[in-house]
């Protein structure tokens, strides 16, 4: 049994890509389980298999303690930690061998609080692989590609996981347009000089650093265009992650 968690920002398309790539399994005839994570989904574009919303949610959350929408999501960040053997159950049960787990939709919560690597190392299986989507949106611009790169590596050493970085929605882009930003991934020196023409205050020496220390964490970068709509990039994907099921992706993979 395989795990796969589905990390972004929020609107970046994890539940979509979920739906996409779940179904590309399928008409492989490959066995699969999907795996809601966020008690605060109204409607998924999937039906998943597992649902923390069966235990917790945060509209209940909100009545049973008087809270704001934000300080029940908070309060379900933590509590999910408490239904991980529920939820590893529930998906030995399925019998599956491929487990898309879609995250909340705020990642820093899921990501960045404790209870989120503790539940990611409790759902993990014999093989597991982090893939956090690169929103398009932020793709056309160094700037937004640079701070979508920084919040990469950061969720990779929260998490530990051999990690994928994926260009989400690619199917927004004219094909100039993702070149661009893959040639950008792949060579510092061609974002550091982007960064330094549209961030003219700052010196050469910050983006110089900055794209350093990206590529010091990932030697090897890469970023690999899907689309939940058309498909484009779903074989792909699947071949990166049987190359790191397979033992190629024990060190942080970008």
């Amino acid at each position: 049994m395989f795990s796969t968690f589905f990390i972004g920002t929020a609107g970046s398309g994890k539940s979509t890509l979920v739906d996409a790539f779940s179904s590309w399994l399928m008409d492989h005839e490959l066995s699969v389980a999907t795996v809601n994570l966020d008690p605060a989904a109204v409607w998924l574009p999937y039906g998943p298999d597992v649902d923390i919303r069966d235990y917790i949610s945060v509209r209940e959350v909100m009545e049973r303690y008087n809270l704001g929408p934000n300080g029940a999501l908070v309060a379900c960040a933590d509590m999910m930690a408490a239904y991980v053997e529920k939820l590893k159950e529930e998906i030995a049960d399925t019998g599956a061998d491929y487990v898309l787990i879609d995250t909340p939709g705020q990642m820093e919560l899921f990501a960045f609080r404790s209870s989120g690597p503790y539940i990611t190392a409790s759902l993990s299986r014999e093989r597991t692989a982090v893939l956090f989507l690169v929103d398009s949106v932020f793709a056309e611009r160094p700037s937004g590609l640079t701070s979508s790169l920084l919040l990469a590596t950061s969720v990779g050493y929260r998490l530990q996981k051999p990690q994928l970085n994926l260009l989400s929605k690619a199917d927004l882009l004219p094909k100039e347009s993702i070149e661009r930003a893959l040639r950008w991934v792949e060579n510092p020196l061609d974002l550091m000089e982007a960064l330094s023409k549209e961030l003219a205050g700052l010196g050469r020496e910050v983006n110089q650093r900055i794209c350093e220390a990206i590529h010091d964490v990932n030697p090897s970068p890469h970023l690999l265009p899907v689309s939940a709509k058309t498909g484009e990039g779903l074989d792909d994907l699947f071949s990166q992650l049987q190359w790191v099921f397979g033992g190629g992706g024990e060190e942080y993979v970008s």
